[in-house]
């Protein structure tokens, strides 16, 4: 595998005035909220701030209040929508090995439980492909994040003796993203026809297999 060249550091919302105290926070909160909704919708460029401040009572300057401009919007709700992704991860990466590997069907089963959070994902992740767009950077880095964050929990299972010994973290790690996005794809496109958690339970049980086949553990 080719080394990763270091990211740009992603552009962050302004740490809001008053966000500090509880209505605030709270105030805050449900504003990443009706945008969240809003972006998962239409888009993050299909929407206008005047738009999510009107469906949120609230004018446009008491809006930019919390977050600046439109794009420090963006990254709150992108923050937001991660939050619990980050946690996930971070989680499996302490277990490490076989036991992180069969949590999978638990990552399914809460995208499953929240449909617009996983559309959410791809509509942003779609706008940001241009490497000009507002959030390319933080799409970069978090893949870059979850790629190593993977690879980490396959190197543990083999030094531990649990996976076969010629198991190459980075490469399986691709694999395995690209399984979970691909089928996250075509869920939300037709998800009548796909059992999401099903058929993250059945790779989980081929990848298992495949990973363990030969180990000396």
């Amino acid at each position: 595998m080719t080394q990763d060249s270091p990211p740009r550091i992603p552009r962050r919302a302004r740490q809001p005035r008053g966000g500090t105290t509880a209505r605030g926070a709270k105030r805050r909160a449900e504003l990443i909220a009706v945008a969240a909704l809003l972006f998962a919708d239409r888009g993050y460029r299909g929407v206008g701030v005047g738009e999510v401040a009107q469906r949120a009572g609230i004018t446009e300057p008491g809006l930019l209040y919390h977050f600046g401009t439109k794009e420090g919007l963006l990254h709150a709700v992108i923050d937001q929508r991660d939050a619990a992704s980050r946690e996930f991860a971070a989680e499996l990466a302490r277990i490490g090995g076989v036991d992180a590997i069969r949590q999978l069907p638990a990552f399914a089963r809460r995208n499953q439980a929240a449909p617009h959070l996983v559309r959410l994902f791809a509509v942003l992740l779609a706008e940001n492909l241009d490497p000009a767009a507002p959030a390319h950077d933080h799409f970069v880095t978090r893949y870059r994040q979850l790629r190593a964050d993977i690879a980490g929990i396959l190197g543990t299972g083999r030094d531990r003796g649990e996976f076969r010994a010629d198991l190459d973290p980075g490469v399986k790690a691709l694999e395995i993203l690209a399984f979970i996005d691909g089928l996250h794809t075509q869920w939300l496109l037709d998800p009548e026809a796909i059992d999401l958690t099903g058929a993250v339970e059945s790779y989980t049980v081929a990848l298992v297999r495949d990973l363990t086949d030969g180990a000396g553990g």
